[in-house]
Order: structure tokens, then sequence, then C-alpha cells
């Protein structure tokens, strides 16, 4: 007994050597010029990166860091609420084809450990019709549960275009075997459709979360394009931020106008972004407009709009939207600090961003305070060219001098050739 006692002081002691070998060297928060803080009410919680942050931050927002009261560095997940609709098709054995009556059915076998599954994708021959499909689920494949029924399966084509619905949903199971019922269209088939294919998926469909920021536009500027009689607006986005949509309120209820956007931050060599036809209906006068786009990082854009004959449009104001970027963390009651701002920043990639999942709907949802000054942080040291610039003038006369001193040596040197 003694002798088990002292093998688990020993181990202990040299797991906790270990621990002090490998553990992560603080990081000194002086190359990081701001922070908000955040006061929290203690468990899961999150928060949306706001505009000054997005504006500051790297690109990637590898420079984010959280912090308690007592300095501890907090770990936390980054996700990007874009929309998520991903599919995984599982392999399956398909056995007991048979026909019952008016209605194939076919029945898969996922294995003795079967993944969580919620969709099955049904192939079938034929064309131009509407049939309705049930899901049924088993442990043993002798007891069967219902997953779905009265689904509705359908394909029409015209014109060389086709229209298809061969999916059915059902929640989500591990149920080791699943079995497929199509019954026959009466309108259009004869005998039992024929399955040539079954499929058994895990399908996630997750709705992303949207933030807005308000833009300020310049006044309308009349400018030809392209020979055309054109608009031009400037837009201000407030800082240098992510942005895949501009909603833009006209006051016109209907127009049809070419357009072209573009980013400015650089205006001697502008970037397009979106081109093509704004347009607005009577159906959907009080709507804004909205121009999609990839997802891109801006701070002052540009529309062009081309009037031709008609009268510029009134625009009474500009938001761009993006995708949220959401900050989820687990910390005790209290205040928390979100630093950011260092170029250099490394992604800290902690354990947890693999353990929470992207749908954090459990968390509660936080305000970031308004943006302060780090008082420890120090600027990175600049080279001594820049701090001392006079230098390199001193330097360059120098090599000057030194220049002139040796042409005058050569010139010397041959006029002593030549007097010899």
């Amino acid at each position: 007994m003694r002798l088990f006692v002292r093998i688990v002081c020993l181990c202990g002691m040299f797991s906790g050597a270990l621990w002090t070998q490998y553990a992560p060297t603080p990081e000194s928060l002086s190359a990081w010029p701001h922070f908000k803080e955040v006061a929290i009410h203690g468990g899961l919680s999150d928060f949306n990166l706001d505009r000054d942050v997005l504006d500051k931050a790297r690109a990637d927002a590898a420079d984010l860091r959280l912090y308690d009261s007592a300095g501890r560095e907090i770990p936390y997940a980054l996700h990007v609420r874009r929309d998520v609709d991903s599919h995984s098709l599982f392999t399956g054995h398909e056995f007991n084809r048979a026909v019952e009556g008016t209605a194939s059915v076919v029945s898969c076998d996922l294995g003795a450990q079967p993944q969580e599954h919620n969709e099955v994708l049904v192939s079938m021959a034929g064309e131009n019709f509407r049939r309705l499909a049930q899901v049924e689920g088993s442990p043993d494949g002798a007891q069967w549960f219902t997953l779905a029924s009265q689904a509705i399966l359908f394909r029409f084509s015209s014109s060389g275009r086709t229209a298809e619905q061969n999916s059915v949903s059902y929640p989500e199971s591990r149920y080791r075997y699943v079995r497929v019922r199509v019954e026959r269209d009466p309108q259009v088939d004869r005998a039992a459709p024929e399955i040539t294919s079954l499929g058994v998926e895990r399908a996630v469909r997750a709705k992303g979360e949207n933030v807005s920021f308000e833009a300020v536009m310049e006044s309308r500027e009349a400018d030809p394009f392209q020979g055309r009689p054109a608009s031009i607006w400037r837009i201000d986005l407030g800082g240098r931020i992510p942005l895949q949509r501009l909603a833009i309120g006209v006051a016109q209820r209907t127009f049809s106008r070419p357009f072209q956007l573009e980013i400015v931050d650089d205006p001697a060599s502008p970037q397009p972004l979106a081109s093509g036809s704004i347009a607005r209906t009577e159906e959907h006068a009080a709507a804004p407009v909205e121009i999609d786009f990839s997802e891109q990082f801006a701070s002052h854009l540009k529309l062009t709009v081309i009037d031709d004959r008609n009268p510029p449009l009134e625009i009474l104001g500009a938001t761009a939207l993006s995708a949220a970027r959401q900050v989820v963390f687990i910390a005790a009651p209290g205040a928390v600090r979100l630093y950011y701002g260092n170029p250099k920043g490394i992604a800290p990639h902690y354990d947890l961003a693999s353990t929470i999942p992207a749908d954090s709907s459990a968390a509660a949802r936080l305000p970031l305070g308004p943006e302060q000054a780090n008082p420890a942080y120090r600027p990175e040291e600049k080279p001594l060219s820049e701090r001392s610039p006079w230098l390199v003038y001193l330097v360059l006369i120098g090599a000057c001098a030194a220049l002139a001193a040796i042409l005058v040596n050569l010139a010397k040197m041959s006029a002593r050739v030549a007097a010899g």
C-alpha cells in the first residue's frame, strides 16, 4: 500500500513537472493597442464583433484575446455565422427489394454502429411524376418505426429544365436499418415505380446570422459613365469591415438601371465588387434594393448608376450586411476584456473551438462596451531609418564624398601616368 501511494505521488510530481514545462507562456499584452470590456453573468456567453473591432483587428481575427479581471486568458471559439447546407452520404448495403401492391420497397443496412442520419435520397425511373413516400427505421430489422410519412417526391421537365424533389427528411436517428416505401403515381404509373438507388445521409442546414452597419453616403455627383449620363455616390462604411450585401433605400417606387459597385479604399486602384442592373417593381415598392456579392473587406465604396434620359434616383441611405463574427466562451461572472489590434498576433487555436457547436443558441448574448486604449500598449520600435531619417542623408553625403575622393585620386594617377 505504501509503495502504491509513493508511485501515485511520484506520478503526480512528474505530471506537474511536465505541465510546468509545456504550459503556454503568458503573452505580453503590450502589443495590443485596444480593448473592450464586457460584463458577463457566468457560464456560456457570446458577443458579435462590432465595427471598431472588425476595423482594427486582423482580417482573420487571429489577434483576438480574452482575459478576465485576474489577468487569466479565456479560451474562446470564433464562429462566422454564414448559412450552412452540408450533406454527408453514408455507405449502406441495400437488401429486401420488393414490390408490395402498387408500391416499391427498398431497405438499407447502415452497419453495426451507424452514425446519426436524418435524410434519404431516392432515385427513381420515370418523368413527370408525383409519388408519395414513407420512411421507417429499425434497430434490428424486425420491428419498424415510422420516421416520415406522406412525403412527396416529384420530377417534372419542361423546355429543357427539370424540377425535382428526391429527398425525404426526418428527425435525427441512429437506427441501423432504414426502409423506404414509394407509392405509384396513379396519373402516370401503371405499376409500382422502379427505385434505382437509395442513399442515407446526414443533412445539416443551419441559418446564419447577419449583422448590419449603417453607412454614410456623400451627395450625388453627376458624371458620365462610358458616354452615358450617370450618377455617382461615394459610401463611407466607417471602417474596414467585411460585407457581402449592400441594402440601398431609394425614394422612387419603380425603376431599372444599370449599375457598378466598386471598392475605392485606394482611389487610384478601384476594385470591382458587383455590376448588373438594380430594379424594383410596384409589388416590392417599399423594400430596399439589395446588391449581393462574395464577401470582401472594404471601408469605402463607389456606386455608379446609369440614368440615361431618366431622372436621377433619390438614394436615402445604405446599409452594409455581413455574416456575424461570433465569439463564444465560458467564464465566471465578472468583467472580461477583449484585446485586439495586433497585426502580428498569431491565432491561438484553443481546444474549446472544437467542442462548442456552431449554433450556440444557449449562450447568453452580451454587448461590447466602448473602445478603450490599452495602458500597457508599447508601439513596436520603428527602424533606425524611420526614427532618424537624417542618417540616410548623412550616409549618402559620406558615400558621395568617398566617391569624389576616389575619383580625384584616379584623376591624379592618370595625370602622373600621362606626364611620365
